[in-house]
């Protein structure tokens, strides 16, 4: 499928709240679609904006790709004939790799396709695979890995698909105290597009299962990549990210080394529990 320019993500999130699907069912194939949009153009204000909000000295940080992928992922998953739905979809892990250098004062082109999808406990983990290019050359690579629960799982232990337990990460050198305020989601959301309402207040989270509002994700992912780039003093050229729990707001983190590797890093929150992990080059 090919557009030449998107909708904005708010539309995506009303489409995807107007027009409800019956979800993925657990026997139920997910289509390798694929969609390309010809005319993507970063606004140079708002993109100031969003690196001086999360602290960012770099000219494009990576996290910001997925600012820009994301009404293309809504987009995709919002058409009648794919049969997951964006409500109630979790993101569980982002992989970018910076292959050149953007020049935000010219268009881009995106595209976005399934790659790949595997069985998981209560659900399906599916991988969206985005690349931006620019002149014909590709620039940015990201893998988003998202989870969707399915519709008609068989009952029993045995029935559940075999997954590996998560690694536990061994945190190392404490870098950095990073604390989340309770404002943090409402704030990110004017510089990022996301008005998802998890993120906003707890009123709007608490009928989604969550007591407060909770973290974006890519939002403290941005935040990580602004401190490790100003630890290391070198620009970001991977940004790999697991998401293990959510981080409620208002949240007090510690930003730690990873112990098993240097290029590693994971983020722990008051009680010392894991909020997610990764690996930043």
């Amino acid at each position: 499928m090919y557009v030449d320019t998107l909708p904005s993500l708010a539309r995506e999130y009303w489409h995807a709240l107007a027009h409800s699907k019956p979800g993925l069912a657990h026997d139920e194939a997910i289509p390798r679609a694929r969609l390309e949009v010809g005319k993507l153009r970063v606004d140079p204000q708002a993109l100031a904006r969003y690196r001086s909000f999360v602290g960012s000295g770099e000219n494009f940080p990576l996290a910001y790709a997925y600012v820009l992928a994301q009404p293309a992922h809504f987009h995709l998953i919002n058409q009648p004939d794919f049969p997951v739905r964006c409500v109630g979809l979790v993101h569980a892990s982002n992989h970018t790799r910076r292959l050149g250098e953007i020049d935000a004062s010219q268009p881009l082109a995106l595209s976005v396709a399934v790659t790949e999808d595997h069985p998981r406990r209560r659900g399906r983990e599916f991988m969206l695979h985005t690349v931006l290019s620019q002149n014909g050359r590709d620039l940015i690579e990201m893998d988003s890995a998202c989870f969707t629960r399915v519709r008609g799982a068989p009952r029993g232990e045995s029935s559940r698909p075999a997954e590996a337990p998560p690694v536990q990460v061994e945190a190392g050198e404490r870098l950095v105290d990073l604390r989340f305020a309770a404002h943090f989601g409402r704030r990110y959301a004017r510089v990022s597009g996301d008005y998802n309402p998890i993120h906003l207040a707890a009123w709007l989270a608490r009928p989604f299962g969550f007591r407060r509002a909770i973290a974006h994700g890519v939002g403290s992912m941005a935040r990580i990549e602004a401190e490790l780039a100003r630890n290391s003093g070198t620009a970001t050229r991977e940004m790999a990210i697991r998401f293990r729990r959510p981080l409620e707001l208002p949240g007090q983190t510690v930003l730690h080394r990873c112990a098993q590797d240097p290029a590693g890093y994971v983020l722990l929150d008051a009680n010392g529990r894991e909020l997610l992990s990764g690996v930043r080059r």
